[in-house]
């Protein structure tokens, strides 16, 4: 990709951020029901393969769908939106359910432009959405409590120049290395996402929330299968939903 091409997205997320920022306001955490995790692994024979995996408030997964395609550009920090989100409207549109909120592996506002995958996708989707990376992007960490029991808020991301909050850094295990970061993405404010990221921790006592958790453990399933030849693209639809047996 060359020099222009990315500062050519990097402007388009600049003109989307005024859109997400002004989109962050408190959420209606009562009125969540049913939410959707999105993550992505990669096959070495057929790409990007995107999760949307449904869940109940309690953790409970329902359904999921896949989507496989080779991702249109190279990973550039700060435009992993460019990379995975095309993939995910696609797993999004098979699912075919309800939903009242997307949970992201990314990041939300906790990026250099206020701007990351869950912000594009809550944006588009024009649903509450909330990132939750397993990497710091952007920001300095201000560390608020060393010792708090797991699932717990353990500090925050803040902005260097203006001292905004962009995430909260969640701890999810005796490790200080156990750690989420969670903003975010669109239509939600900090502390609504927090609220819901900590109680799907505590729910499934899992390390990851568990809309994302699923997602991740069945794309990664997939996409080895794929490569190992025992799923092929075109079986991939009838059989996939066997793979619930993991869980």
């Amino acid at each position: 990709m060359t020099y222009s091409s990315v500062a050519k997205l990097i402007e388009l997320q600049k003109r989307l951020s005024r859109r997400i920022v002004s989109s962050l306001k408190p959420m209606d955490t009562a009125s969540i029901r049913r939410i959707v995790g999105l993550d992505a692994a990669y096959s070495k024979r057929y790409g990007g393969v995107a999760i949307a995996a449904l869940t109940t408030r309690d953790g409970q997964l329902l359904t999921y769908s896949v989507a496989l395609g080779e991702p249109p550009l190279q990973y550039i920090p700060g435009l992993l939106a460019f990379r995975e989100a095309p993939l995910f409207y696609t797993a999004l549109r098979l699912l075919d359910s309800n939903y009242d909120l997307v949970v992201v592996d990314g990041h939300g506002i906790s990026h250099p432009r206020r701007a990351g995958i869950a912000s594009h996708i809550g944006i588009a989707i024009a649903k509450p959405s909330i990132g939750v990376a397993k990497k710091k992007l952007y920001g300095h960490e201000q560390i608020v409590s060393e010792d708090c029991k797991p699932p717990c808020i353990a500090g925050y991301v803040v902005d260097e120049d203006t001292g905004e909050k962009l995430a909260a850094i969640v701890r999810t295990g005796r490790s200080k290395k156990s750690r989420l970061y969670v903003s975010p993405g669109a239509y939600t404010d900090l502390d609504s996402a927090t609220t819901i990221v900590l109680e799907l921790l505590e729910a499934r006592k899992t390390p990851l929330p568990a809309p994302t958790y699923h997602a991740d453990r069945i794309s990664k399933t997939i996409a080895r299968q794929l490569d190992s030849g025992e799923l092929s693209p075109r079986s991939l639809k009838k059989r996939h939903r066997t793979l619930l047996d993991y869980i």
